[in-house]
């Protein structure tokens, strides 16, 4: 999916996210309480060096709702941001692995919520459906 697209669902994105996190959805054998910090935490990176600031306490997956809520009230600005460092093919940002262009790291950002999105979304639809387990995980079977 091109950025722009990612862009414009960034929205409806954090929306399916919390909505399925707050849903009785079966997720404990899926990475979301790491991964899901890990990229917000990324994301905030990004966000910070054009004078945005989030931060969150909150463990787990669930730091995604303090994000959600953040961008609500924060929504021109963090718009303006991320159309600003989409449109910029030039500006680079050190992280601790090295140099990479700001564009491709909110890119990647997006791409990430996107497809946790599109994810949570499959599940909570084969789970409304019924559908068996693929899996005999013995944890789940108590």
């Amino acid at each position: 999916m091109e950025a722009a697209a990612l862009y414009l669902r960034f929205k409806d994105n954090l929306a399916t996210i919390v909505g399925a996190l707050n849903s009785k959805l079966e997720r404990r054998t899926m990475p979301f309480e790491i991964t899901i910090p890990l990229e917000i935490g990324l994301l905030a990176d990004v966000l910070r060096l054009h004078g945005l600031e989030f931060r969150s306490d909150t463990p787990g997956a669930l730091r995604i709702q303090d994000l959600q809520q953040w961008f609500f009230q924060n929504e021109e600005q963090v718009s303006a941001v991320m159309h600003r460092v989409l449109e910029d093919k030039r500006a680079y940002m050190r992280t601790s692995t090295g140099v990479v262009l700001q564009k491709e790291m909110l890119m990647r950002r997006l791409e990430f919520i996107n497809e946790t999105a599109r994810t949570l979304a499959i599940m909570m639809e084969q789970q409304q459906l019924g559908s068996p387990k693929h899996h005999n995980y013995p944890f789940l079977n108590q």
